[in-house]
């Protein structure tokens, strides 16, 4: 049971950090951290969701890739909008 609760609360907080880093490397050109990855990555993942469902765009059964695409998608919306309110 403990390897079920590692699997399930590694592979978002990696995932996470992976695509905050690649959200910050597309908007920025060098990344924040690990922990602001992690932020960038959960809330971007969310914001992908949400435009993914404003699209139109089922993800549900698309694959592993369409949804890591709409995940950068929404980090770097959110990084976007991050720097028009924030810089």
């Amino acid at each position: 049971m403990l390897e079920h609760i590692a699997e399930f609360t590694a592979w978002p907080i990696l995932t996470g950090i992976f695509i905050g880093y690649i959200a910050n490397k597309i908007m920025i050109g060098k990344g924040k951290g690990c922990c602001m990855n992690l932020i960038i990555g959960i809330v971007g993942s969310y914001a992908g969701a949400l435009i993914s469902h404003l699209l139109n765009i089922e993800l549900f059964g698309r694959g592993y890739i369409a949804n890591f695409v709409f995940c950068i998608l929404g980090a770097v919306v959110v990084l976007w909008i991050w720097k028009k309110l924030f810089d």
